[in-house]
């Protein structure tokens, strides 16, 4: 396996995830990461979250309706709550028979990953779902 080394790009990209709960595009992170690397380019940012991405370090989440990914670090498991009208995108705990699906499931050998998404209407929005 190829020998990667830490760069301070992938630091500053990284610790503007974890400080984040609004899950941002890489639009957003590259917005924010110019404020501490003034010549960082948006190919680095995703030259970089492609890396990050590929280790296991953060989660892309696409969209179910297009638009742009939007990327997690959150290193616990949870499920991810779509809002069809305003496009929030919301943690919600795992639902507790995903979680024990590693424990009990005698047919399946080794889980790697759960990703659970949720689409429907935020409470902000439930007005929107009924017109």
């Amino acid at each position: 396996m190829k020998k990667t080394r830490n760069t301070r790009q992938r630091n500053v990209i990284l610790d503007i995830l974890k400080l984040s709960c609004a899950h941002p595009t890489a639009e957003t992170i590259y917005r924010e990461a110019r404020q501490v690397l003034p010549n960082i380019s948006l190919g680095t940012v995703y030259r970089n979250l492609n890396f990050l991405r590929d280790q296991g370090t953060v989660r892309e989440i696409r969209p179910s309706e297009g638009g742009s990914s939007r990327f997690d670090a959150a290193d616990t498991p949870h499920a991810h709550f779509h809002c069809v009208h305003c496009s929030a995108l919301l943690d919600i705990p795992m639902p507790p028979a995903l979680e024990s699906l590693r424990l009990e499931e005698e047919r399946i050998s080794a889980v790697s990953l759960i990703d659970l998404h949720v689409i429907g209407s935020c409470s902000g929005c439930e007005g929107a779902a009924t017109n």
